[in-house]
C-alpha cells in the first residue's frame, strides 16, 4: 500500500506499507532428501512501515510568519527546510542449526511482555543443551528457520534540516544538520542461537547505530 500527499503549502508526506510472507525452497534438510525443504525465508520480514515527509517552514517573505521582514531578516529565518524519514521493519525468523529438540515449537516464543534481552525466547522449551548429548549423525527433522521465533525488529528515525543561501548568481552555500536514529531506539542483533553456547538465547549487542547528529556546509559554484 502507498499514499502520497505532493507538495502543496509547504508540506508534502509520503506512506508505504508492505504485508507480505516469503518462502523459500533452495535447500535440503538432509543431504539425502528426495525433495528440498520448503520453508520461510530468512529474508522474511512480514511488516515493513515507512514514512517520509518534507516541511517548508513558514518563516520569512511570502510565508504565514514574517511576510513583510526585511530582506536581511528573511535571508536568515527564510527558506528552512525540514526532512523526516520513520522506518519500522520485522525481524529476521531465527535458525538455530541441526540441533536435538524434545518440545513443541509453539512453547519457544515469548510474548513481548516476557522477552528481554536476557532471555529472548524460552531455552526450556525442549533444547537439548549439554555438549556432550549432541548427534554426530542423524536425520534432521528442526526447521531451517521458524516463522515465530524472530530477532527485534529495525525501528528507525532520521531528520535533516537544511537551507540554501544564495550568495551570487552562481554561488550557493548549503547549510545541512542532519540527525540519525534520533529517538535513540535500541536496534538488538539478533540473539544466540547455539544451543551449546552459555549465551544461548540471549541478545550480547546492537544492529545499527545509535543516535548521531551531524552538520555540514556545501559550497556550490
Amino acid at each position: 500500500m502507498r499514499s502520497e500527499k505532493r507538495l502543496s503549502h509547504g508540506i508534502a508526506v509520503g506512506l508505504g506499507y508492505t504485508w507480505s510472507k516469503n518462502m523459500e525452497a533452495t535447500s535440503f534438510l538432509n543431504a539425502g532428501d528426495a525433495a528440498v525443504d520448503r520453508s520461510i525465508s530468512q529474508y522474511d520480514r512480514p511488516h515493513r512501515l515507512n514514512i517520509n515527509a518534507i516541511v517548508e517552514l513558514p518563516f520569512g517573505r511570502g510565508k504565514w510568519v514574517g511576510n513583510h521582514v526585511s530582506k536581511g531578516v528573511d535571508y536568515a529565518i527564510g527558506g528552512w527546510q525540514i526532512n523526516t524519514i520513520f522506518t519500522y521493519q520485522s525481524g529476521d525468523p531465527l535458525g538455530f542449526g541441526n540441533i536435538i529438540f524434545l518440545g513443541n515449537l509453539h512453547n519457544i516464543p515469548l510474548s513481548s511482555s516476557q522477552r528481554s534481552v536476557n532471555q529472548w525466547f524460552s531455552t526450556a522449551a525442549g533444547f537439548v543443551t549439554a555438549s556432550a548429548q549432541q548427534l554426530a549423525d542423524n536425520l534432521r527433522t528442526f526447521p531451517l528457520y521458524l516463522a515465530g521465533v524472530r530477532g527485534d525488529g529495525q525501528t528507525d528515525w532520521n531528520l535533516s534540516m537544511f537551507k540554501v543561501f544564495p550568495i551570487r548568481e552562481r554561488v550557493k552555500l548549503e547549510f545541512r544538520f542532519e540527525g540519525y536514529d534520533i529517538l535513540n531506539h535500541p536496534n538488538f542483533s539478533d540473539p544466540s542461537t547455539t544451543v551449546t553456547s552459555s549465551a544461548f538465547g540471549t541478545v550480547t549487542g546492537q544492529a545499527g547505530l545509535s543516535r548521531e547528529f551531524q552538520g555540514a556546509l556545501k559550497l556550490t559554484f
